[in-house]
Order: structure tokens, then sequence, then C-alpha cells
């Protein structure tokens, strides 16, 4: 038989250099820093969640469309147990209605509402807490990178998919039946109080809590901790790729994401496992604007970049619905107004943006120890600055000057090969790193 997968990793890209492959294509935005000529310099991706005069952290988490989708999902589920049992009433008929089916009643709502709660709350609070930021720092000109042990581990990690949907459907599951059990004890028919379903119900939500921390304890005396690693800013990857989903016969659509990776000097076309960021930016211009974002910052400060406008909290919210109120007030489209307030109490927009506000403040700050970094992160001297390659500097001038000929960076090719500059020498070592929840610093 034919082998598709390769055995060895294809050479690494370098800055330019543009790729097809399998319908896709993916470009190769960096090693080396170089300015892409991009109009914009934003953060398309809300990723940038802080940032001062030395460093910045890039991280998802920073959107309420999870929590909207989650409340979209709560509508239909209550929606859906609210007509089907009301239909099955009326199909029995009586009034005051059954016990046993009141009891399922209740029991079908609460079923829709754990089954949102676990997936979008529980797991998601797991997930977040279990993805440390990406912090650069441009006066030392490094970027570090949190990166799992090598190799499979015998234990699930806690934000496992599989892992949180067995927990989920043993917590919704014993609420369902433990709410109609508990139906039928308080009007006699049954002799005990269902304490098996109140065990598994409470155990379920327990899990959520109890696992990462145990499995973090079984992490440390196996010796597979995380560990920080600190990779040099100009051998840092971005790359943008454009790829097509794919349906049972047909293309079903197409989404373009940009990627910051760690590259992993001892095995050259792969990169550090488990680290880095991958974020959805709608096109090619978004993902140039996006690395703009970034280079801008780490090239020329805080002050050449303009964050993105915060579009989450209550505050924000409550702005935006009067804004929406007062323009159909103008307009005098009362009927726009109406399909509006439907649609955000439909999504529970407002506990959207005040839950997204609370993740934010209290939930993504505890991926990483308070004193994570705290001596690397502090500001330096200007003499102690890390500078730029000499590589760096002599191909960001031959590119501005093609770019003031009408040249386009995603059209020249190896950026390097071009102007016959050539690269700096791979490194071979590991980088610097420690574990992960280690109070050492590198000073």
């Amino acid at each position: 038989m034919f082998k598709t997968t390769p055995k060895k990793a294809l050479p690494p890209m370098r800055a330019g250099e543009r790729e097809s492959r399998a319908g896709g294509e993916q470009y190769c935005l960096s090693p080396l820093p170089l300015p892409v000529n991009s109009e914009y310099a934003v953060d398309v991706a809300h990723i940038d969640v802080r940032h001062d005069e030395a460093t910045m952290d890039i991280r998802q988490g920073a959107s309420p469309d999870s929590m909207l989708t989650a409340g979209h999902m709560l509508s239909v589920g209550v929606v859906f147990m609210m007509a089907f049992f009301l239909i099955v009433w009326i199909g029995i008929g009586g009034f005051p209605p059954d016990p046993q089916l009141a009891a399922a009643w209740v029991g079908g709502g609460y079923f829709s509402f754990l089954f949102v709660f676990t997936l979008a709350i529980l797991w998601l609070n797991t997930l977040f807490k279990r993805m440390p930021p990406i912090r650069l720092n441009r006066q030392r000109r490094e970027v570090a990178f949190v990166v799992d042990p090598p190799g499979r581990f015998w234990l699930p990690v806690p934000h496992n998919l599989w892992l949180a949907s067995t927990a989920s459907l043993a917590v919704t599951a014993s609420g369902f039946m433990g709410t109609i059990e508990i139906g039928e004890w308080l009007r006699g028919a049954r002799e005990g109080f269902p304490f098996g379903f109140l065990l598994m119900h409470v155990g379920g939500f327990v899990f959520f809590f109890v696992y990462p921390p145990l499995y973090d304890l079984i992490c440390r005396l196996c010796k597979r901790e995380r560990r920080t690693v600190l990779v040099p800013w100009e051998d840092v990857v971005a790359v943008c790729g454009f790829n097509p989903s794919l349906g049972p016969g047909a293309i079903t659509g197409f989404s373009w994401n940009f990627a910051l990776l760690p590259p992993d000097p001892e095995r050259p076309g792969y990169t550090l496992p488990g680290a880095g960021i991958i974020v959805s930016v709608g096109g090619l211009p978004g993902a140039l604007s996006q690395w703009e974002y970034l280079r801008r910052f780490m090239e020329e400060g805080a002050d050449a970049i303009t964050p993105a406008a915060q579009e989450w909290g209550v505050e924000w919210y409550d702005a935006y619905v009067a804004r929406e109120k007062a323009e159909c007030k103008r307009t005098n489209d009362m009927a726009r107004w109406r399909r509006f307030r439907r649609k955000r109490l439909w999504e529970h927009a407002r506990f959207a943006h005040w839950y997204t506000e609370y993740r934010m403040k209290h939930i993504l700050p505890k991926a990483v120890p308070k004193d994570w970094l705290a001596e690397w992160s502090k500001p330096l001297p200007k003499s102690q600055w890390a500078k730029p390659s000499q590589a760096v500097s002599e191909l960001s001038e031959h590119l501005r000057a093609a770019y003031q000929r009408g040249e386009k960076f995603v059209e020249m090719g190896d950026i390097e090969q071009r102007f016959g500059i050539a690269p700096p020498p791979a490194a071979q070592a590991p980088y610097p790193s420690f574990p992960f929840r280690a109070k050492a610093e590198r000073a």
C-alpha cells in the first residue's frame, strides 16, 4: 500500500514562502520578523489581553461568542422541553397535570440547563485555566511559550472533550433521573430517598474541580510537568493558513487561520508540543494585520499599536443596547428594536457579557502562577535591550524599497533568497527552559 504520511518532516518554511496542499494554502510570515506592508496593524482576533512597555500577553478567551452560543442552545433546549411536555400533557389531559409528568417536565428543563452549564462554563473554565498565555518581551526579544512534555500519558488531560462529555453526561442524566425519582419519593410512590442519583450528581460536579489538581499531582510524581521555554523572537514561526471545510462530496466552507508557533531546534520542521496559538482571522489581510500588530509591538513598542476596542463586558453591552435603541427611535423603526431585544433575550446576551468579563478577570489569570516570569518581565535599562540581527535590519530595508515599487510580500517568495541575504544559522541546542510551576527565573 502507498504511504501518504511522510516519515520525515518537510523542510521548514522561510518568510515569504507560500505552499499549496490538499486544496489549502499556507503563507509563511516568519521566522525573521519582517514588515509585510499591511495597511493596518490590528488585533483582529482579540488575543492581546495585556501589554505594557516591555511585555504583551496573547491568548484566546476575550470573546463572548461561546457564551452567546451557549445561551442560544439553552433557549432551544428549554423551549423544546416545554413544547414536548406541553404536547404530552394535552394528549394525556387532566388538570393539574399528573405528578409524574410534572416531575419529568421539571427534570427535562433541568437537563437542558445542566447540558449547557457543564460544557459552556465548567468545561470551558477548565480549558482556559490550562491555556497559559504566550508572553512576548520586546526588550529581551524573546517569547515565552509553555510546552507540554513529549509523548502520550496514560491519563487523559482534564480538558479532554471526551472526558468532559462523560462527566457532563453523568451530571445531566443523574439530574434528570434524580428529579423524577425525588418527585416519586415526595408523592409516596418510592420508599427511600434516591441517594444513588444524588451521589452521582454531586460526584459529576466534584469531578470538574478535583480531577485537574489530581492530574497535576500525578504528573509531578511522574516527572511530566510542563515547561516554560524562552524562544528568540527571530525564531518564532508565524503562518497564515487557508483551508477548505470538506463535507460529504462537497466543500462546505473556507477558513483562514493565523498561527504563532515555537519551532523545535532539535527537530527542524517540527514545533514544540502543545505550544503556540491558532486563531481565526477571516482572510489574508486579517492575518497580515494580526502579524503586523505583534511585530510592531516587538520592533517599535507599545506606542506603535492601537489595541482593539473592548467588545465585551456589561458596560460595553449596555452602551451597545442604548445605541441601538436610540437609532431605532431616530428612524422610528420599533419593529427592528423588538427583533433586536428578542434576539438578545434569546441568547441571554447580558449574562454572556457579564460572565465573559468575570472570566477575563477571575478565570483566565489562574492559568499561570502569580509570579510567573516576574523577573524576566521587568523592564530593562535601554542599554541592555537586545538588538535586531543584521539580517532583519537589511531585509527590512530591502522590503520597504520593494513596497515603494508596488511589490507585495506574499508574491515575493523566499525573502532571504530573493535579496541574497544568508539566513542566520539555525539553533541546534534546546532553548532555555524551566518547570512551568517553578519559581526559578532567568535574569
